[in-house]
């Protein structure tokens, strides 16, 4: 009758801990936008970029909510990034929560932004030999952007034509806003024919006063499958698609 019961009450008890356990944190790869891609919705409309997001079309938006600190077991602060386009201009806004955030009041070059907290774009065309573009903003919209190949060789002398950004510190943490010309992102390379782009959405969270490299927390939405954080390889770009005009 034992025997009986531990057969019976065993594998219940066992379901009723894996319900009771919190979900795991899907990983998402790079392969995996590549069968079902990101779509960024068109809308008939702009928005004003001056961080404050009070267009009616960021409302309507459903914000990408899947970053992950992918190189360690803890629950990452709140990252959101809405997108949309409209047919002239790729619009986003990153909405970020952080405690502590680390900014300086004044930059003497690009450079100090590295040693900020930040959110990021990636930028790739499908073509692995062909440059591509990063840029890194801080929480008051400050950039640093620049051309690279892989793997790792920068041109910080390049700058965007179109992208115009702002940002600000909030309550909760800070806001990020900004749009960039779809004829640039064509004449780079990095937008096809069709509507897709490889698109690399990243967040460094900075946890000390130390410029180092140890003091970042690297947020992703996708997973590079490399044992360390790194951005700059294909794998950490996924792939996204603009909705076709309506």
């Amino acid at each position: 009758m034992k025997q009986k019961l531990r057969t019976i009450l065993i594998p219940a008890l066992l379901a009723l801990f894996a319900a009771a356990a919190p979900a795991r944190a899907q990983v998402l790869t790079a392969e995996a936008t590549a069968r079902n891609p990101l779509v960024i919705p068109y809308v008939d409309c702009s928005a004003e970029i001056d961080a404050r997001a009070l267009e009616d079309v960021w409302k309507q938006i459903p914000p990408l909510t899947e970053f992950r600190y992918y190189w360690n077991s803890e629950e990452p602060p709140k990252t959101e990034l809405r997108l949309f386009h409209n047919g002239t201009d790729l619009y986003f806004l990153y909405t970020v929560e952080d405690d502590d955030v680390v900014c300086r009041r004044v930059i003497n070059e690009e450079m100090d932004i590295a040693d900020e907290d930040r959110v990021e774009f990636g930028l790739s065309p499908e073509d692995s030999t062909a440059p591509y573009y990063f840029f890194e903003i801080d929480p008051l919209g400050r950039v640093l952007d620049y051309e690279t190949r892989y793997y790792r060789h920068f041109d910080p002398a390049w700058d965007s034509l179109s992208l115009e950004v702002l940002g600000r510190t909030t309550e909760t943490g800070y806001e990020v806003e900004g749009k960039f010309s779809l004829r640039e992102l064509r004449d780079l390379d990095v937008l096809t024919s069709d509507g897709k782009m490889r698109l690399g959405c990243f967040r460094g969270e900075y946890v000390s006063d130390k410029p180092s490299d140890e003091n970042y927390k690297w947020i992703s939405w996708v997973h590079p499958q490399t044992a360390v954080p790194d951005f700059h390889i294909r794998s950490a770009f996924g792939v996204a698609r603009l909705e076709e005009n309506r």
